[in-house]
């Protein structure tokens, strides 16, 4: 994992962070646009759930999962 997500794990707790993967993973299959460009944006929405957090395209506010 990266620094910030490790960092995100750290503040949140890992089953509330997986929460929110799965959740945005869940968007991704149900259509929702990638908001970062990746080889597995296509074919792997937990990956690209995981790229979107790193990459500080998506945030968590007060337990509330944002798109910047």
């Amino acid at each position: 994992m990266t620094k910030r997500i490790d960092k995100l794990t750290e503040d949140i707790g890992q089953f509330h962070m997986t929460t929110l993967i799965i959740k945005r993973a869940r968007e991704l299959m149900a259509g929702a646009p990638a908001l970062v460009e990746t080889d597995s944006s296509s074919s792997d929405p937990v990956k690209t759930a995981f790229e979107e957090f790193e990459s500080g395209k998506i945030s968590i506010t007060d337990e509330v999962l944002t798109k910047d």
